[in-house]
């Protein structure tokens, strides 16, 4: 079995393992550490490449899990070149986000995937930051879509931005009429504005802002689902001033008499 694993590393080949059942049924299953390296391997053909393109690109492989990047981490550090400095951050692939689902009869929690693979990447200090808006702010999009509230939570903390794709996460968060996501997309915590410090001293009084802008779209867009509350948060609430289209809209719905 050795022989195949050391064939596999020399060749990085994505065909070989292919050959038969039983050569691909060793090599799924071989070690984190085995995977780790193929992946390396198969990334480092270029001699110039950013520590933040290296993870970039591992990441797309559907057999990087948190195990293999923990094993791609130590092979990393002992590579005999210094990856190109930049300061960009590592993009996350879609088919990190991709196989959420909607509709499950149990909330997500912070144990399910992909949160911890994603808190792990972003509290280790030897990997570049993450890009949390890429592509187009998919995976916000993604996690409102499927009411993953601790996913949501932990990309707003870490900067995704629910104005990402014309405000998508936000409409999402409309057609579902949830007025629960979408308060957790548009207001921030009291924890933003100190961060974290625990001290508000003249901040005590201070107005948090909005992370999106409000407007007569997304107020259209409430009335023509029949986001009742909805519709009253964002009218009445937020002070979304209506045109006369809408108005015509709200009237017709018995908003205003």
């Amino acid at each position: 079995m050795q022989i195949l694993y050391e064939i596999q590393l020399y060749s990085l080949s994505e065909s070989l393992p292919l050959v038969c059942r039983r050569f691909y049924t060793i090599v799924k299953s071989a070690s984190p550490y085995f995977h780790a390296q193929y992946i390396l391997g198969r990334i480092v053909r270029q001699k110039k490449i950013s520590l933040s393109e290296i993870y970039s690109r591992a990441l797309r492989y559907s057999i990087c899990d948190q195990q293999v990047i923990q094993s791609l981490r130590h092979l990393v550090k002992g590579l005999n070149f210094t990856p190109q400095e930049d300061k960009s951050l590592v993009r996350l692939p879609a088919r990190i986000f991709r196989n959420l689902r909607s509709g499950s009869s149990s909330s997500p929690t912070a144990h399910d995937e992909p949160l911890p693979l994603l808190q792990y990447l972003w509290d280790c200090p030897d990997i570049p930051k993450l890009d949390l808006n890429y592509p187009n702010g998919y995976p916000l999009t993604k996690a409102v879509h499927t009411k993953f509230v601790p996913l949501i939570k932990f990309l707003l903390h870490h900067h995704a931005s629910p104005k990402c794709h014309d405000r998508l996460p936000v409409k999402v968060a409309i057609r579902k009429r949830d007025l629960g996501l979408l308060k957790l997309l548009i207001e921030r915590s009291p924890s933003e504005l100190d961060n974290g410090s625990g001290k508000q001293g003249r901040n005590k009084r201070r107005k948090l802002s909005d992370r999106v802008p409000l407007d007569v779209e997304l107020l259209t867009l409430a009335i023509g689902v029949g986001a009742n509350d909805i519709v009253h948060y964002l009218h009445e609430e937020k002070g979304v001033v209506p045109n006369m289209e809408t108005i015509k809209k709200m009237v017709g719905r018995g908003k205003f008499k």
